[in-house]
């Protein structure tokens, strides 16, 4: 029996729902509709808009959603996440900039928050160590760094009902608290 490749049944997500796209962060499933982007063959998408205000449409085929889309995670996972923070060991400096760029780079568009947030608790730390000498992170480290802040507090800050700019200091909040 060939697989109707037409129906969203085939999938959890609906339209009207926020989910994580890969390094684009969170967006808002807009519609699911039928489109032709070559021309000859149709095929029915998920109309995708970011909520970081940019007016940019993604379209995902709901055949291929539930590899390209996730669920945002949920409070329960979040605390989980901030919570596991203090046992997080910091990842051991690499010096080779073309390596760090390309681990960085790597980490920055899996879906893994652990490793991400071991990746921006090791740039933090490497940013303390410059400023006490009275130097800067590289740009390459510095742009790591901000596109993972900002997919992590875009997600957590919707979940938590929280502005972005306002989730870094629930972090430390919730850090402190545990202490």
């Amino acid at each position: 029996m060939e697989k109707n490749h037409n129906t969203p049944e085939s999938t959890a997500f609906r339209p009207d729902e926020f989910v994580s796209y890969g390094s684009s962060g969170v967006c808002q499933i807009v519609s699911c509709e039928q489109r032709s982007f070559d021309g000859e063959h149709e095929e029915t998408y998920f109309k995708l808009r970011p909520v970081d205000g940019s007016h940019s449409t993604y379209y995902v085929p709901t055949d291929k959603a539930e590899e390209r889309l996730r669920p945002l995670l949920t409070k329960e996972e979040i605390y989980a996440l901030i919570d596991e923070m203090q046992g997080v060991k910091e990842q051991e400096w690499c010096s080779d900039s073309r390596e760090r760029k390309g681990k960085f780079h790597a980490i920055l568009h899996s879906d893994d928050y652990r490793e991400i947030l071991q990746m921006m608790r090791s740039l933090h730390h490497q940013q303390e160590r410059k400023r006490k000498t009275g130097r800067k992170l590289g740009a390459s480290d510095e742009a790591v760094m901000h596109a993972a802040e900002t997919r992590m507090y875009q997600e957590f800050g919707m979940v938590l009902h929280i502005q972005p700019d306002q989730v870094h200091n629930f972090i430390l909040q919730r850090l402190t608290a545990e202490k």
